[in-house]
């Protein structure tokens, strides 16, 4: 395990003011079962803590992607307990990560045009559709044609239609497709829905780190698939986080410069402006960030992220 690394700055928590005996530190939750907690600093240092006899007056829950205060007296040792737990911020839960959980992914049919994610209501009676790319929203209603199918819109010429059809969700507009889901996203013969977490916070030319949240969704046996990749830029913006989400596909690819047989995840993003490449590490459960020529950051400094449950 790494020497603990602490934040250039740290607010102090109220009910365990830093002395030569107790020490303050923040970082993101990666863990957090029953009376424990593991954080990952901004130094890309994984830290473990018994949190059994803490104090979490200032605590609002436990989730993994929160960022924390710990709180603990002495040298540091893995399964130390904390002296006392403090929420200095939750993980987002918004728009990107509602329609990536529980929503359909559909193209676009033209280039740089928006990706749709269509989320149904529980009785089907509405559609909901969700544009990343303009962060914009419809809520279309149900309606049966005389054939007993479904569609979904709204009494309005101009409405997106939502339907059924060849085997795929699809989004028209004016009697013209406008978006349909992957072939590959609806069969079954690909197994079943698998997900992916990797965390980690990278470096930065202009805050203490990038924390990297990324969630990836894919059939069992399909090298492709959906993510979400949530940046938070620690203390940028008078500091204060700066957040910033990104959805779109996985693709993955064989072979870089120094190695034909590597495996590389492409994340490209649903506009078609952004792309990640990361080298994938299965035995170590790792992606560690290439350049855009996928060629390794050899500046000494961490790029890898850790897979977490």
């Amino acid at each position: 395990m790494k020497t603990r690394t602490f934040l250039a700055s740290c607010l102090l928590l109220a009910s365990c003011h830093a002395t030569h005996e107790n020490e303050i530190l923040k970082g993101m939750v990666m863990d957090a079962t029953m009376n424990t907690v593991t954080i990952i600093t901004a130094g890309n240092d994984t830290l473990s803590f018994s949190t059994m006899n803490s104090d979490k007056t200032a605590l609002k829950g436990l989730l993994v992607g929160d960022s924390i205060e710990v709180c603990f007296a002495g040298k540091y040792v893995p399964g130390m307990e904390a002296k006392s737990l403090a929420t200095v911020s939750k993980a987002p839960t918004d728009d990107y990560a509602r329609f990536f959980n529980e929503g359909i992914r559909t193209e676009a049919v033209k280039e740089n045009a928006d990706a749709i994610y269509i989320r149904f209501t529980e009785d089907s009676l509405e559609a909901e559709l969700f544009m990343p790319g303009s962060c914009t929203k419809e809520v279309l209603e149900r309606r049966t044609l005389p054939s007993g199918k479904h569609v979904w819109n709204v009494e309005d010429d101009d409405t997106k239609n939502v339907r059924y059809m060849d085997n795929c969700w699809t989004v028209s507009q004016r009697g013209k497709l406008i978006s349909k889901q992957c072939q590959s996203d609806n069969n079954p013969q690909l197994g079943a829905w698998q997900d992916l977490r990797y965390e980690g916070i990278l470096p930065a030319a202009d805050c203490p780190g990038i924390k990297y949240q990324l969630h990836i969704r894919h059939r069992e046996h399909s090298g492709d698939g959906h993510f979400l990749l949530r940046m938070t830029y620690l203390e940028a913006e008078d500091g204060k986080d700066a957040v910033y989400n990104h959805m779109g596909r996985r693709y993955t690819q064989r072979g870089i410069p120094t190695d034909p047989d590597a495996v590389v995840w492409q994340l490209v993003t649903d506009n078609g402006k952004d792309a990640y490449n990361f080298l994938y590490d299965a035995q170590k459960q790792t992606l560690t960030l290439l350049d855009r020529q996928l060629k390794p950051i050899n500046t000494g400094l961490n790029y890898t992220l850790k897979e977490v449950d």
